[in-house]
């Protein structure tokens, strides 16, 4: 398994600028969820997060991931003064990796996904979550 760990991850502004989602809870093993979060805002609350977990399946024949990345906008309420999270952006994704997936093939298959989501057609995609007509 791989150690749980902070992340540096690039935003998207016109000039880049790396985020770093610092490792909030590392996951106990099969069936635990680790959580990052990028520290920015006012309270804890409106910190992006990103989780993560992985259990076996039921058949017991192929691990399966969950993530999920959560970015809120932050509103001070207006009655209070105290800074709240309003609406969230959210990522989330479901990954099956097989136990008869060949070793070999393994680093393409998380190539092909790393790429998939860097394309333009899927970013413009994420921008409004329309469909691809």
């Amino acid at each position: 398994m791989p150690q749980a760990a902070t992340m540096t991850i690039a935003d998207g502004q016109g000039t880049p600028v790396n985020q770093t989602f610092t490792l909030y809870a590392p996951a106990s093993g099969y069936g635990g969820i680790a959580e990052w979060r990028l520290k920015t805002g006012a309270n804890a609350s409106v910190f992006p997060a990103i989780t993560y977990s992985a259990d076996r399946d039921n058949q017991r024949k192929a691990n399966r991931g969950k993530g999920k990345l959560r970015l809120p906008q932050a509103y001070v309420d207006s009655t209070t003064g105290l800074t709240k999270a309003g609406s969230s952006f959210e990522f989330n994704f479901t990954c099956v990796v097989p136990d008869d997936f060949p070793e070999s093939k393994k680093a393409d298959a998380a190539a092909f996904v790393k790429n998939w989501l860097a394309t333009t057609l899927f970013q413009e995609v994420l921008k409004d979550g329309t469909p691809t007509t």
